[in-house]
C-alpha cells in the first residue's frame, strides 16, 4: 500500500512511500503518523502552490483520519514600510501578513510621507534637512580651516606683523569662498 508523507510543521507533501504490513492483522497496513493513504488530488498546481495535508484548523494532523489534502500558497517574505515613518521597515513572513499601518510600496526618499495615492516626497522637509546637512559641513570646514587662519592673523597683527596677518586673512577669505562654492545651498522647493 502506498502512503504519502507530509510535514508535521505545515502539512506540506514530502514523498510517496510504501506502508509496512501489519503482522498482527494480515491484510492490513501500519500507517505511521503524518502519513496518509489518501492519494493527492490529480490536477496541476499553479506556480507558488503546493499540496498540504491539513485538519479543519489549518494544522497538520498526526492521524490521517483527521485531515485532507488541500492546496496552499507559498509564503512570500516581504519588506514593508511604516506609513507614519518611511524610515522604519519591517520583515513579514508573507505578503498577506502586512498590516494596514504598513505598505509594501518602497518610499523613494527618506522624506516621503504616506498619502491616499501612495508615497509623496515632502519637499520642504527634504530642503530643510539638506540645508542643515550643508550648514554642518560648512561649519566643520570653517572651524578646521578658516578659523585657525583668522586666529593666526589676529595674533600676527597684535605682534605688529601686518604683512603676515594680511596673507593669513587673504588665505582664510579664499578658503571661506571655496567652502561656500563646494557646498552650495540646495534650491528651495517650488510653492504649489
Amino acid at each position: 500500500m502506498i502512503v504519502y508523507a507530509y510535514s508535521s510543521a505545515d502539512g506540506r507533501y514530502i514523498q510517496k512511500t510504501n506502508a509496512q504490513p501489519d503482522l498482527l492483522h494480515p491484510g492490513e497496513f501500519l500507517i505511521p503518523g503524518y502519513h496518509s493513504p489518501q492519494s493527492m488530488p490529480e490536477f496541476e498546481l499553479s506556480e507558488g502552490e503546493y499540496f498540504a495535508y491539513l485538519d479543519e484548523n489549518g494544522t497538520a494532523p498526526r492521524r490521517y483520519q483527521d485531515g485532507h489534502w488541500t492546496v496552499q500558497k507559498e509564503k512570500q517574505p516581504t519588506t514593508a514600510w511604516l506609513k507614519l515613518d518611511c524610515t522604519q521597515s519591517k520583515q513579514f513572513d508573507d505578503v498577506s501578513e502586512v498590516t494596514n499601518d504598513y505598505t509594501s510600496d518602497k518610499p523613494a526618499t527618506r522624506w516621503d510621507i504616506w498619502t491616499e495615492s501612495g508615497w509623496q516626497t515632502d519637499e520642504q522637509a527634504k530642503f530643510e534637512s539638506e540645508v542643515q546637512e550643508i550648514n554642518g559641513i560648512r561649519r566643520q570646514q570653517y572651524a578646521q580651516i578658516v578659523d585657525p587662519l583668522m586666529n593666526e592673523a589676529r595674533m600676527q597683527r597684535m605682534l605688529g606683523d601686518d604683512v603676515g596677518a594680511d596673507k593669513n586673512e587673504q588665505q582664510a577669505q579664499e578658503w571661506y569662498l571655496k567652502i561656500k562654492q563646494d557646498n552650495p545651498w540646495p534650491p528651495a522647493p517650488v510653492a504649489e
